[in-house]
């Protein structure tokens, strides 16, 4: 007989390192329920294996099989689960939903493909699958990455947000862990489709600077240089045929109560009024960054062109 998923008792706040912990328990137990392969990646797991510096987590990221996704959806969804509302932007191909729960301080993050394997995502996920290992979290034995996976996961998540300080830590913690044995995390990179983006690190280091390690995706560069969401939006106008600009940019103008809310929910019950006061501040602050932006954007075409 399998473990009740754990609850929290009515009136009962959840701290955010218990909700952390908590959440992958329950995440664990629904995935064995629903007979689906799931990984816990980053945070809590990755910290517990030595993947990445000791530090409070404040979510939980999981990685499974796209064609899984959605039957875990609806089995969170039951237990009070519901999928934040992201802003709508072509810019980067999907890679994630993030779940949140009224009752919960933390959210779930759960990841179909994740940003920096550029193989076949059905083949990346075998590939990790085949070198897991079992931890305990949250009092329940659960699934996470080996140890050289969840490195360069940890170093993929630091390098993708260059402007977050925090993950400078990061990036310093796995090249220490990387370069006492380059050669065996290049090859795996390689299989993972990694090269692109972990390459410059690769061709500082004395046993693989020799070695192929090739450019860098279209995908990664955006990720890595796009540091407004303005500069996705115009990136992405300029980009697509022109038959779809006006749709776009009235998307860009005038975003819907959905992409208005995607960060609080709670903006959806605003009025009219709220709504429009809204979009003219995110339009001022938009042509405020102008500069910013035009930069960013000249970057990105300059990185793709080399």
């Amino acid at each position: 007989m399998r473990p009740p998923a754990p609850v929290t008792p009515p009136g009962e706040i959840l701290r955010i390192n218990e909700s952390v912990l908590l959440s992958a328990a329950l995440v664990s137990h629904v995935a064995v329920e629903c007979n689906i392969r799931m990984l816990l990646i980053k945070g809590p797991a990755a910290t517990l294996i030595g993947a990445r510096p000791v530090r409070a987590s404040l979510d939980l990221d999981i990685l499974l099989e796209r064609s899984d996704v959605e039957v875990l959806l609806n089995a969170l969804r039951r237990r009070g689960w519901e999928a934040r509302i992201r802003e709508v932007s072509e810019a980067f191909p999907d890679h994630s939903t993030t779940l949140i729960n009224p009752g919960w301080p933390s959210d779930i993050d759960v990841h179909w493909r994740f940003p920096g394997f550029y193989e076949d995502e059905s083949e990346v996920f075998e590939r990790l699958w085949a070198d897991r290992q079992s931890i305990e979290l949250g009092g329940r034995q659960v699934w996470t990455l080996s140890h050289n996976d969840a490195l360069l996961v940890t170093l993929l998540h630091a390098l993708r947000s260059p402007a977050q300080g925090v993950l400078h830590d990061d990036v310093s913690f796995c090249l220490r862990e990387i370069t006492a044995s380059p050669q065996r995390h290049y090859d795996r990179a390689l299989e993972l489709g990694a090269m692109g983006p972990l390459g410059p690190l690769f061709a500082t280091m004395p046993e693989t600077r020799a070695f192929d390690v090739g450019e860098p995706p279209f995908d990664w560069v955006l990720r890595t240089t796009a540091q407004r969401s303005a500069t996705l939006r115009l990136f992405h106008l300029m980009e697509i045929p022109w038959s779809r600009k006006p749709a776009a940019l009235w998307q860009a103008l005038v975003p819907s109560r959905e992409s208005i809310s995607w960060n609080d929910l709670e903006l959806r019950n605003m009025n009219q009024w709220q709504q429009t006061s809204f979009r003219l501040r995110r339009l001022r602050r938009s042509l405020s960054e102008g500069l910013q932006t035009l930069n960013e954007v000249r970057e990105i075409r300059a990185r793709i062109r080399k």
